[in-house]
């Protein structure tokens, strides 16, 4: 192993290629979907913060909701992205693209791996900014206004850190387990989930560590 496989430009993934996996990925029906209902989520809970009780306490809980039950949709995501993706983009031209352009089999995962991550974290940030925009609309009170900003600024990194995380899990599973990454990838975030359920116990789980920093957030911005 030589020092210049350690250099940043070794494991930098070209933009152009990102846009390339992007566009590749747009076409899968999980990603497409998961896009969708998560609008329909935003939606639904933006309407719930003009019809409900007028208290930001409330809001900020119905933020909360809102951010889980999207970070399910990004799961059922990171299911779409643990499939084999290398061997679809074979058949359809992609890798054969990327190596015209020079880039290899390497480069082109971390490109898939990041293009998700972008798509999931989208699909967590989108519902939450518009809750977060009801909740402006709804109260034109500076305190008001201080909760609103503190929830939009609050859901990009948890966007991003749902959104990558799953589709960082999502990518590594297809390749830990070829053919049966997404068993592998349902076996991780929901066995240790259902089976703290079933004892009534605290197991550490990904659905639980991200319901956990939900909690700890919508405390803080109430």
């Amino acid at each position: 192993m030589t020092a210049e496989s350690y250099s940043p430009k070794a494991v930098a993934v070209p933009r152009s290629l990102v846009r390339l996996c992007t566009e590749a990925q747009r076409r899968l029906w999980g990603l497409r979907l998961g896009r969708l209902y998560g609008f329909g989520v935003g939606f639904s809970y933006a309407v719930l913060v003009f019809v409900g009780p007028e208290s930001l306490a409330t809001t900020a809980k119905l933020w909360g909701s809102a951010l889980a039950t999207v970070s399910w949709v990004a799961g059922v995501g990171a299911l779409t992205l643990a499939t084999d993706l290398a061997a679809r983009d074979a058949s359809q031209g992609i890798t054969g693209l990327a190596r015209l352009r020079g880039f290899g089999e390497p480069q082109l995962e971390r490109a898939r791996a990041v293009a998700g991550a972008l798509r999931l974290s989208t699909t967590v940030l989108v519902p939450g900014l518009m809750v977060a925009l009801a909740a402006l609309l709804r109260f034109r009170t500076l305190h008001g206004s201080v909760v609103a900003l503190g929830l939009a600024l609050a859901t990009l990194p948890y966007a991003v850190l749902a959104g990558s995380s799953l589709a960082l899990l999502g990518r590594a599973c297809s390749l830990w387990l070829p053919g049966r990454g997404r068993l592998l990838l349902l076996a991780l975030v929901l066995g240790p989930w259902l089976f703290g359920l079933g004892l009534d116990a605290a197991v550490p789980s990904i659905p639980g560590a991200f319901g956990w920093l939900l909690h700890q957030l919508t405390r803080g911005l109430r």
